[in-house]
């Protein structure tokens, strides 16, 4: 067989946004039709790329190659036997994959594999070693068990990533994809700060990193990387709230960061847009000594969870116009959302400030309401503002037409001022 046979099937395995697709042997296109829509251990991949290549390491090959860009690989040609040093690396600078994993799993795209269907060579004389490699292919799938064929891959994100200067670096951390921004120029000499962001209900990574363009302001600032986790389950409802399991990965994701980006484990940060904002309501309660600080954009506080410790210094962004919260109980959710952040105060008073925000476009009216650290209830901060057209968006000039407010910025702003008190 021929290594861009490996390289097809490696690009369809393992999606890469620049991934070339190579024309397969007929018994490559049969294993990928058996496993398209199966789940396969990450082990198992790697034992079955290495024996692939092992099969085709000493095969010979005639190749042509003809330059296309300084930027582009070389096109190859494979002729003879099945068999052509034509494997090449199929990962880009700018989208770089851990090594460091746990077991995880892929699914061939439905779109790649079409693709590839279209561009079938003519049928070789296959050789000896041809059905050598055919017979290990076989061997892996039913290794694989029973199992992995009964029900499609949940996960299966065709990744946009927007076009920035910095790195971005998936990790998979408790079989979990978590993709982490680090800007171009980040400041040298001192830890730095990260903010996972955590998307909400039936939404993923890529889809709250579009939303809130963190990684935007991880840009223009470099003192601080974005995180974006998927949930357990892709384009699950809601994040584990109170599953053992779940708090073990944010811990383990702290851990990584802190491993490999030189963050210090005191600043780590978490926000999230709504069930993704209400898991991080919930983190700042149960795991004070993991996040710093959080913030919430258009989610609540679930009053029915046990909120026994003081908490995290906490932001909110409500807008009294979503329909969304509406129907989650609205101003009853957001008064029963202060009280419990506040619950620490025995005071009862109400914000010491209330700092009028720029309106216009779609933002009827916007104001900065905050509570300082009081007893041993620390700094509460609300954005509170008003949509002209019912909306659960993210605040930002992308998804309110006219408006200058930006959530993510003020929310950086607030975990800014954080760091600079006692933690």
């Amino acid at each position: 067989f021929c290594r861009s046979d490996l390289k097809a099937v490696a690009s369809s395995l393992v999606p890469r946004k620049h991934a070339q697709s190579q024309p397969m042997a007929p018994f490559v296109q049969t294993f990928v039709d058996i496993v398209r829509n199966a789940r396969v251990q990450e082990g198992e991949r790697s034992t079955l790329e290495s024996k692939l290549l092992d099969e085709a390491a000493d095969m010979p090959c005639k190749r042509s190659t003809t330059a296309t860009s300084t930027a582009s690989t070389a096109s190859t040609a494979c002729s003879g036997h099945w068999a052509s040093p034509c494997l090449s690396d199929f990962s880009t600078p700018s989208l770089v994959t851990s090594t460091s994993r746990t077991a995880t799993e892929f699914l061939l795209p439905t779109e790649d594999v079409a693709r590839l269907h279209r561009g079938l060579p003519a049928a070789r004389r296959p050789s000896v070693h041809g059905f050598a490699a055919w017979a290990l292919l076989v061997l892996a799938v039913v290794a694989c068990g029973g199992w992995c064929l009964h029900e499609l891959l949940p996960r299966a994100p065709k990744w946009s990533f927007p076009q920035r200067p910095g790195t971005m670096r998936r990790h998979v951390v408790d079989g979990r994809d978590v993709w982490v921004y680090l800007p171009s120029k980040v400041r040298t000499g001192t830890p730095l700060s990260a903010v996972m962001v955590l998307h909400g209900s039936l939404d993923t990574a890529m889809g709250i990193m579009n939303a809130s363009a963190m990684e935007q302001v991880a840009e223009a600032d470099s003192s601080f990387i974005a995180v974006f986790p998927e949930m357990a389950q892709y384009k699950a409802a809601e994040w584990g709230y109170g599953n053992s399991s779940e708090l073990k990965f944010f811990r383990d994701v702290s851990n990584l960061l802190n491993r490999q980006y030189f963050v210090a484990t005191d600043q780590v940060f978490a926000v999230g847009h709504s069930s993704g904002g209400s898991m991080t309501l919930f983190l700042q309660n149960h795991l004070p000594d993991v996040f710093r600080g959080v913030a919430a954009v258009e989610a609540g506080m679930d009053t029915e969870d046990v909120y026994t410790g003081n908490g995290r210094p906490t932001m909110v962004v409500w807008n009294h116009n979503d329909p969304v919260l509406a129907e989650y109980g609205g101003e009853q959710l957001y008064g029963d959302t202060l009280s419990m952040l506040r619950r620490g105060d025995h005071t009862g008073a109400g914000p010491t400030s209330v700092e009028p925000l720029p309106t216009s476009g779609g933002v009827v009216y916007a104001e900065l309401l905050t509570w300082p650290a009081r007893g041993s209830n620390p700094l509460t901060s609300v954005v509170s503002w008003k949509s002209s057209a019912p909306t659960h968006e993210w605040l930002n000039p992308t998804h309110i037409n006219g408006t200058t407010l930006d959530a993510s910025k003020m929310v950086w702003q607030f975990f800014k001022k954080i760091l600079v008190t006692p933690s």
